[in-house]
């Protein structure tokens, strides 16, 4: 064997001593990945789905926190939150164990409760009071007790987190108020600590609330848009070998596969399709529904943009508009909601344009259009 073969070889299985370790390890974790009862398949805040492997921990009243192992390349890191795809809980990362090397392996959180901030929504943990006694005081014979300190919010650390938890900020969780008492943003890399109190309901102020974890059986695109296909499954927790897949409230919308013996299916959105549908697993009574709405957005006219002398034309949309012209070598002769006809009153070459505002939006569509010589 040649110095280079020797070199490429060595490269190949990760370079130096500890490369190769490394490399190594994270061929064994892969491979662990295929035969694990452990192994988990998660869906990180990219979009992107990964195995994992999810290992007990702690369980507690208060908490439940547990092990995960995954590739660096899932893209996840302290304060981060994913869905485990199983069982549609929510995680977050809380102490990545920096000795690993080949790949992340973290202590993570539940968490069930979900908080809006500039748009944007966060998987938070929060961990209620825990006193067991309220100290009372009496005053001319008025009585009163001691706030309870002990509530905790954790939450991912970012600019639009860390501008708005501060001291004395107010929200609601589960219809009750609480105010921030302590917030520390240098203990866990990557996490909010905020320790809050109980605050009082009868505010006057308009508080953003915490919303408690929800999810649906079936996993898949709420909103979708006319002649696309789209994929739906229904997750490992509610499979039901006697069930199969369906489509009710709109006959321009049918399942047009089934996959992965009964778990998925493939739904085709045909054109004209408006409103929304449901796709349902199981049947109308005992089966699970999940409601979904069809966009209609323009996305362009359609017809050709090359005509000729004298030529009498159709330009169609996918949704409800008005068309008009601004030019002396055509005029609209026909029109609809959804169409309009064409007439070149020209025998010369030349150019216009054809207009379209969609109903409801607040746009103009345009499709230059060039008038060929004879």
């Amino acid at each position: 064997m040649s110095f280079s073969t020797m070199a490429a070889r060595i490269n190949y299985l990760g370079g130096d001593s500890l490369g190769r370790i490394k490399k190594n390890k994270l061929w064994s974790f892969q491979r662990a990945l295929k035969d694990s009862y452990q192994t988990r398949k998660i869906k990180t805040p990219n979009k992107s789905v990964w195995p994992c492997l999810i290992n007990s921990s702690n369980l507690k009243s208060d908490y439940d926190r547990k092990i995960v192992s995954v590739e660096f390349a899932s893209g996840l890191k302290a304060g981060e939150t994913f869905e485990c795809l199983d069982d549609g809980t929510h995680w977050l990362i809380y102490l990545p164990e920096l000795t690993e090397t080949a790949y992340l392996r973290s202590e993570i959180i539940r968490c069930r409760y979900t908080l809006d901030i500039d748009g944007i929504t966060y998987w938070i943990y929060f961990q209620g009071p825990t006193e067991t006694d309220i100290r009372w005081f009496q005053k001319s014979g008025t009585n009163m007790n001691e706030l309870n300190l002990s509530g905790t919010i954790y939450i991912k650390k970012d600019k639009h987190t860390q501008e708005f938890f501060h001291r004395f900020k107010t929200f609601q969780i589960e219809g009750h108020t609480w105010e921030a008492q302590v917030v520390d943003t240098i203990t866990v890399p990557g996490i909010i600590e905020i320790e809050v109190q109980e605050f009082y309901d009868n505010t006057p102020a308009e508080l953003p609330k915490i919303i408690k974890e929800g999810c649906h059986e079936i996993v898949g695109r709420e909103s979708v848009e006319q002649d696309e296909e789209y994929g739906y499954t229904i997750r490992d927790s509610y499979r039901n070998p006697d069930y199969t897949w369906s489509i009710s409230d709109n006959p321009r919308v049918e399942v047009i596969d089934i996959y992965d013996n009964g778990q998925s299916c493939k739904v085709k959105v045909h054109p004209g399709a408006i409103r929304g549908f449901q796709i349902v697993y199981g049947d109308d009574h005992s089966g699970y529904h999940m409601d979904v709405t069809i966009a209609r957005k323009c996305k362009g006219i359609n017809g050709p943009q090359t005509v000729y002398p004298y030529d009498i034309v159709t330009y169609t949309t996918p949704v409800a508009g008005q068309f008009h012209v601004e030019s002396q070598l055509v005029k609209i002769v026909d029109t609809t909601e959804t169409s309009c006809t064409i007439e070149v009153e020209t025998g010369k070459k030349g150019n216009f344009v054809l207009f379209f505002n969609p109903d409801n939006e607040d746009t103009t569509i345009e499709l230059p259009v060039t008038i060929g010589s004879l």
